[in-house]
């Protein structure tokens, strides 16, 4: 099963992912499912990281500790793990800071409020 993290400070939107990432669940094999871990946090997204080796994560840009709080969480990823795959969660606006991210190794960026189509692609593009 593949594992995924996802790191959010809003309740709410991690909540909206895990909910698109489960109705494509029903229809498919076992194999296809997901296991959905959760982070409020950078610190907590760093810990669950290292214990966890997701397939994937979704990282939200802007938490609490300010606005360069992803970028510094992609950066301590990709520090632990250079093959790590990340996707930045955005708001509309954020273009040079998703050109930060890229740089540093985020694959790709998921814009809110969510496309549930998109969302469902990048997963699966990026978990193949």
């Amino acid at each position: 099963m593949r594992k995924i993290l996802i790191v959010d400070d809003s309740l709410f939107m991690r909540k909206v992912l895990t909910e698109i990432l489960s109705k494509g669940r029903e229809a498919k094999a076992p194999t296809e499912r997901y296991q959905i871990i959760e982070a409020d946090s950078g610190t907590k997204a760093l810990a669950q990281f290292a214990k966890e080796n997701p397939d994937l994560v979704l990282l939200d840009i802007i938490m609490p500790e300010g606005e360069e709080e992803g970028t510094r969480i992609l950066r301590k990823i990709m520090e632990t793990n250079p093959k790590a795959k990340v996707v930045m969660i955005t708001a509309v606006g954020q273009d040079s800071i998703i050109e930060e991210c890229r740089r540093l190794g985020a694959k790709d960026y998921l814009v809110k409020p969510f496309d549930e189509n998109k969302v469902t692609q990048t997963v699966k593009k990026y978990l193949k």
